[in-house]
């Protein structure tokens, strides 16, 4: 396994000691639904114990997180959580080479230079990405996010009784089961491939050469504009738009009709990342992977393989995990999607 994903990005590592548990739980705190993997492992396999998507109703995200963890098989004080969107920013960075330590400790005082908030405001992380490289050039991958929303979730999970040892980023835990599990889609290493997670308020493009993230974005379109057009269109209120939106029936033509210029603005902005990527890197594209509940809608995959002539297809991340026969594989390849970051955050206990 590549030390990247081993030790980085871990913005709140409280100077206790972990609480060491049987089973690892990773949890996607969204704000419609929150999402909830348990796994274990045995000599080199996982095995999927348990998982859930719940509705978060009435924006209570608290009481859905409660009725989510008093249903583990295993209890869990120390769940593996993220943050995403809004005052989170990743940077890849061309720097002279150093050490880890001499590199924590530049960058501790630079900062600024590369993120728009002031130093007494984030936490930053950053790593190495060619440790093993030759050159005087090293690759940088460099993270910030603003503390108060760091605060919010720490009080969000201490509140309910758990411990917050740590605390990463959605894209970070996406990249986290590539870089563990592997992916029979991605590319070679002078290709590039890209992973849309398409949420609820904001979808994140990471693009990934030889297993290591290069690219990061958020665009700052997802389900709720599907939604949005949906009602704006079919003139029906935002709850009935997004209860057509998840399940269509005989409408499915309209409602598809309905949300295409949304569709057509991600595009417009993947076309604007590809190309530059694809400047900046001198490496083409070559096949785009979609999750995330939005990724599931009618004619989102169709649409953007036939506007952006790559490789688009669905991301299961569950294909090299053991699953508990207790549980239904074909319900949790249903909602693979909606799973993947909290999986690749369930993952991080076995870096």
């Amino acid at each position: 396994m590549h030390p990247l994903l081993s030790n980085y990005f871990n913005f709140i590592h409280k100077f206790t000691s972990p609480i060491k548990e049987s089973s690892s739980v990773g949890l996607d705190i969204g704000t419609s639904e929150c999402k909830l993997i348990e796994i274990s492992k045995s000599n080199d396999s996982f095995e999927l114990l348990s998982w859930a998507v719940d509705p978060v109703l009435d924006g209570n995200v608290a009481a859905t997180l409660q009725k989510m963890l008093s249903r583990l098989k295993i209890p869990c004080k120390a769940p593996y959580t993220s943050i995403f969107g809004k005052g989170t920013l990743i940077r890849y960075i061309d720097m002279p080479r150093m050490s880890k330590d001499e590199l924590k400790n530049s960058f501790g005082i630079e900062s600024d230079k590369y993120f728009p908030f002031p130093q007494d405001k984030i936490y930053t992380d950053c790593y190495i990405l060619d440790a093993q490289a030759a050159g005087q050039q090293m690759s940088v991958m460099a993270a910030a996010v603003k503390r108060e929303i760091v605060d919010q979730r720490i009080k969000l999970l201490s509140d309910l009784g758990a411990q917050a040892d740590f605390i990463g980023l959605d894209s970070i835990a996406l990249a986290n089961v590539i870089n563990v599990l592997g992916c029979k889609e991605e590319a070679d290493k002078n290709t590039g491939m890209a992973l849309l997670d398409m949420g609820d308020t904001v979808s994140n493009l990471t693009i990934f050469v030889d297993r290591l993230p290069r690219f990061s974005r958020d665009i700052y379109i997802g389900g709720r504009d599907f939604t949005k057009s949906i009602s704006n269109a079919l003139g029906v209120g935002f709850a009935d738009a997004e209860k057509l939106k998840i399940n269509p029936g005989e409408r499915l033509k309209d409602v598809a009709i309905a949300y295409e210029s949304v569709i057509g603005n991600i595009v417009q902005e993947l076309k604007l990342s590809f190309d530059y990527f694809v400047t900046e890197r001198n490496k083409e594209i070559q096949t785009l992977l979609l999750t995330g509940g939005c990724s599931l809608l009618t004619g989102v995959s169709d649409t953007l393989k036939s506007n952006l002539e790559i490789k688009v297809q669905a991301w299961d991340p569950f294909s090299n995990i053991k699953i508990n026969p207790e549980l239904s594989g074909v319900e949790i390849h249903k909602n693979a999607a909606k799973l993947s970051v909290a999986l690749g955050l369930a993952l991080y206990d076995y870096d």
